[in-house]
């Protein structure tokens, strides 16, 4: 049904953010909006949750959401149900041929891969949602939405089957890969079928599995066995297409697969459940379209073989929700909203591209690519590739924005760092190893020594603290310890810098710090509203 704008009696009390979706995006959007005082109203079209419902989709979350998620306070709590591994191991043929080992992860303080069914994630991510005062409105349906005014006109369908109409400032849509939002915003989601049919579910397994996440290539496929907590085991792996349909994989057949493809004899339990799909991935036009936002998968679906998709989502989440609270709470100017679709889009279409050729790496046939793909494992292991490249992909520690940076003012530093890569300093409410914490909502400027001598270095970073006052957050590093300073001397090198960081981690600006007017320029520029800097002298 739809209904015409005029025919919903108006809201007296629109929020100013409507997230449509409550799935663990979506929640996580609420929370860090709630965090921020921003009003909020989240509706979701399911009826409720059954947690009788042993299905779950997502289990690996990976150290850069755990850095983001840690801003509204869940991480610690993800980690105390889920279970750690150190790395993931890739087989082929039953032989190992690397591991990347995520406990060696720079400049993090979660260097693991957490294993955590994706119901459990939501479980805590609404506690928090609770906790900070907010609601899941469930049975409510966006019916139509008119983005032709000042602000969007949204008609909700409410469970006892009457219509009301809201206007909040900004809308964003969270309603996974059938999103209602995108389609009624008309943005074109270019998708594709893969005729490929995977088989998941959790069981125990005994025989001797390892107990890090492994991959096992072979001829036959792939099969992925991920440990979870309480004994269990995440199984995926694809298998031939059924001419019933898809239906539920069998004990039998899960077993019979893992053993062939990992050259294993391991002993499958009676699993808590099975499933089997064909995924479709798609990938919106566009992230944003006026005061409307798209968030994880109403944004992107990508190949479920990198494990990679909720954890995007989590980054829109952080990346949005820091910007529409400054834009919001008056600290920030409203064109910083212009960047979440560029930022965002080009992280999804890279991890995107990045998980399809995971999947086409995994499934080869002939003797000569499967020669080719076991050399290159070997090959990247001895050279240290694994570590240096394959480990960030992985973890999404690699997430860059400076692709998406156009203003030549925020391009034009003479350093090697580049603008918009993630910088090793974390919000509260956590600081782990002694790396300092950013404010989570403000630029902070950050103040690094570099190798300048200690001594000189307290008069200058004095003077550098009475330049900026208390207007703005600032930093200084020299008296961090060696532990810590090691990757921030991998992204700010050896000589003194002003740089200024965002909330969700990322580099701005760097100035030398001869020349603090470059950073006051730039933040006149970036937060006017915010950030009321001294003249400058």
């Amino acid at each position: 049904m739809r209904w015409e704008k005029e025919s919903a009696p108006l809201s007296g009390d629109s929020p100013e953010v409507l997230i449509v979706g409550a799935g663990p995006v979506g929640v996580t959007l609420a929370c860090e909006l709630l965090q921020q005082g921003v009003r909020i109203r989240l509706v979701d079209r399911r009826t409720g949750i059954d947690e009788s419902d042993p299905h779950s989709k997502g289990i690996l979350v990976w150290p850069r959401s755990l850095e983001v998620l840690r801003r509204i306070g869940v991480s610690e709590r993800l980690v105390a149900r889920g279970h750690t591994s150190k790395g993931v191991g890739y087989y082929s043929e039953g032989r190992l041929r690397g591991t990347a080992h995520m406990h060696k992860l720079p400049g993090s303080p979660y260097p693991f891969v957490l294993t955590l069914p994706q119901r459990e994630t939501e479980r805590v991510l609404r506690d928090r949602l609770a906790e900070l005062g907010g609601t899941i409105e469930f049975g409510v349906t966006l019916e139509h939405l008119d983005t032709s005014e000042t602000v969007p006109r949204a008609v909700l369908s409410l469970p006892d089957g009457t219509a009301e109409t809201v206007l909040p400032l900004y809308l964003v849509g969270a309603d996974g890969p059938g999103s209602a939002t995108r389609e009624m915003l008309g943005i074109r989601f270019d998708g594709e079928a893969i005729d490929v049919t995977y088989a998941i579910g959790d069981a125990p397994i005994s025989g001797g599995v390892p107990a890090n996440a492994q991959y096992y290539y072979s001829r036959d496929g792939v099969v992925a066995l991920v440990p979870l907590a309480g004994g269990l085991y995440r199984i995926a792996a694809n298998i031939p297409h059924r001419e019933d349909g898809e239906g539920n994989p069998s004990r039998e057949l899960i077993e019979e697969v893992i053993n062939r493809r990992a050259h294993t004899d391991f002993k499958v339990g009676e699993p808590v459940w099975t499933r089997s799909f064909r995924p479709r991935l798609g990938l919106a036009e566009r992230f944003s379209q006026g005061r409307c936002f798209l968030v994880g998968d109403s944004a992107h679906v990508i190949s479920p073989a990198g494990g990679q998709g909720m954890n995007i989502g989590f980054q829109d989440a952080a990346n949005l929700g820091w910007k529409l609270g400054g834009v919001l709470q008056g600290r920030l100017d409203e064109a910083i909203l212009e960047t979440y679709h560029p930022e965002r889009s080009v992280g999804a279409v890279r991890m995107s591209k990045t998980s399809a050729a995971q999947a086409r790496f995994a499934m080869q046939r002939s003797t000569l690519r499967i020669a080719a793909r076991d050399a290159v494992f070997v090959t990247a292991k001895w050279a240290g590739l694994v570590q240096r490249i394959l480990v960030p992909l992985l973890a999404q520690a690699d997430v860059d924005y400076s692709e998406s940076v156009s203003d030549p003012l925020f391009r034009r530093i003479p350093h090697p760092a580049r603008v918009g890569q993630r910088v090793p300093l974390f919000a509260p409410p956590v600081q782990a190893g002694g790396v300092p914490a950013l404010d989570p909502y403000k630029y902070t400027v950050v103040l690094w020594p570099g190798r300048q001598n200690p001594a000189d270095w307290e008069a200058v970073a004095a003077g550098l603290r009475r330049r900026f006052g208390d207007q703005v957050a600032v930093l200084d590093l020299g008296g961090v310890g060696q532990s810590a300073a090691k990757p921030l001397r991998r992204t700010f090198g050896n000589r003194a810098v002003i740089a200024t960081v965002r909330p969700d981690g990322h580099l701005a600006h760097l100035a030398p710090v001869t020349a603090p007017e470059q950073t006051q320029v730039f933040l006149r520029k970036a937060a006017p509203a915010e950030v009321p800097v001294p003249a400058l002298t």
